[in-house]
Parts: C-alpha cells; structure tokens; sequence
C-alpha cells in the first residue's frame, strides 16, 4: 500500500516572462535624456557651463581692460597736465621776448623803456589794422604799399628832426630879418608864424571844397595845427636818440592811417569779399532744378487733368 501523497507547500518561483528578443541591427536607438547617466551631465547642463564660462571669460576680459584704461588715463592726464606746462612756459617765453625786447630796444636805442612801450602798441595796432583790412578784402599790395609810405614818413620825420633842420632855418631867418628877438626864442617864434600860415592856407584849400564854412574851418584848423608843429619842430633841439624815436613813432602811427584812408578810396567793399564764403553756384543749381521740378509737375498734372 502506498503512502499518503505528499504535497509540496513550497512557494512556486514567478515565472518571468520571456522577453522579445529583438533583431540589434533594426531595434530603435533610446530616446536622448537630458541626465542619461547619474554622473555625466547633459547636453543643457553643458551648453549652460560653457555659456557661464564664456560670460566669466569676458567679464575677467572687460576688468583687465577697463584696469588698463583707467592706467592709460592716468597717464594722458600726466601727459597734458606736462603738456600744458610746457606750453604756458612757450607763450610765456614768447611774450617776455616780445614785450621785454621791444623795452629793451626802448631803452638801448632811445635811452628810455616809455619808447618801446609806445613804439610797440602803436606797431601793434598797424598790424592789427592791416590784418582786419586783409580780412576784408583789401589786396596785399596796397597794405604792403601802404607800410612802405608809413616807413617813408617815420624816416622823413627822423631826418628832420635828427638834423635840426627847421630850427636852424628859423634861426637863420630870423636873423637874416634883424627881428630883434632874443636868440633863444627866434627860432620858435618863426617857425610859429611860419607853421600856422602854410598849414593854414594848406587847411584853407582843403576845405575850400565844402564852401565858405568849410574853408574857414580849415583855415583855422590848419592853423593850430602849424602852430603845434612849429613849436615842436623849431622851438626844440633833438639828439639822434630822440629823432629816431619820435621817427619811429610818427611812422608806425602812420601806418594804420595810410592803410585805412587808401583802402576807403580804393573801394572797400566787405560784401564782395564775403560773398565768396556763399555756395553760390549750388544755391543758384538748386534753384534751377527746383524750377525745372516744378515745371515738370504742373506739366504733369495739366496731362492727368485732361484724361
């Protein structure tokens, strides 16, 4: 007899179920993840390192030239503040030699630093003039024309002073004449009479041009100013020194005057000169082609309004 059946109580392993075996060749690739791997990072996690790297880059770029702009300004600002020096110490030089020769020549030539002092302003003013003039319009040969005769007047007048020339003649006249003057006073005395008669007829033929009242007025004021000169000229004896310096100044106030009253007779016309400074020819083809836009227009519309 058999014995009792025996059951087995065991529990049963599940079993797995079996898997599809694919072909490798033709089995689909995983879809890409962003964290395939625990420990590698993904594509975004790269691309943001590497934009962070290049931002850090740039910013370590823009200090270091922003260090070495901020150097380089503080080696400008060493270099003009240098500059500046340097050139405040060239216009000083070129004042001092300027102004401190034109005393020196005052006082070398004419014994006194009051000449180089008047000599220079008045020399300054000439030139100043003749400059505006230029400025004007008025040609480089008439103010070239007119320093000359400034020149010419400055060495006529320091002739005539150096020599003494129209003291001597006045002395001589008067004692040609016997006047009975004292001798230290007949040169001035006539060349006084001598000064206010022919200034003032020269006075009186000038102003004769105005009619009757014109002609009184410049026979008076020729007067006074011959009697003005004839004290200066026959009533002071000069040294060299002081006919030179006087020479100098009367030319150099010369100067301005001549140029002015020959530019005005010349025809001193600003307008002219400063009408060159006008794009005259494209206003003028603009103009034109602004006539010709509108000719063209009303042309145009005539032709739409007739269909």
């Amino acid at each position: 007899m058999e014995g009792p059946i025996q059951i087995d109580r065991s529990p049963r392993r599940a079993r797995a179920p079996r898997q599809k075996c694919e072909d490798p060749l033709t089995a689909a690739p995983p879809p890409p993840s962003d964290d395939a791997t625990p420990g590698r990072p993904g594509l975004r996690a790269q691309v943001g390192r590497t934009r962070d790297a290049a931002r850090t880059l740039a910013e370590a770029h823009l200090t270091l030239l922003k260090a070495e702009l901020s150097d380089i300004a503080d080696q400008l600002k060493i270099l003009a503040a240098l500059a500046f020096v340097a050139f405040v110490a060239a216009v000083f030089m070129g004042l001092l030699v300027l102004i401190g020769g034109a005393l020196f020549l005052g006082e070398w030539l004419f014994g006194s630093i009051g000449w180089g002092v008047l000599d220079g302003l008045l020399l300054s003013i000439g030139l100043i003039v003749a400059i505006v003039l230029a400025i004007l319009g008025v040609k480089g040969r008439l103010l070239g024309t007119s320093f000359a005769w400034a020149v010419v007047v400055g060495l006529v007048v320091a002739v005539v002073l150096g020599t003494n020339v129209i003291r001597q003649a006045a002395g001589q006249a008067a004692t040609s004449l016997s006047l009975g003057l004292d001798p230290g006073w007949a040169p001035t005395v006539v060349a006084l009479v001598v000064g206010a008669i022919v200034v003032g007829l020269i006075g009186l033929a000038l102003g004769s041009r105005g009619g009757g009242g014109g002609a009184v007025a410049g026979l008076i004021l020729g007067a006074v100013i011959g009697l003005v000169l004839g004290w200066f000229c026959g009533g002071i004896a000069f040294s060299r020194h002081g006919a030179a310096a006087l020479g100098l100044t009367a030319g150099a106030s010369a100067w301005p005057i001549i140029s002015g009253l020959r530019a005005w007779r010349a025809g001193l016309d600003p307008a002219a000169r400063f009408q060159r400074l006008w794009p005259r020819q494209s206003y003028e083809a603009a103009l034109d082609t602004k006539e010709y836009l509108e000719q063209a227009w009303a042309k145009r519309r005539n032709a739409l309004g007739r269909r």
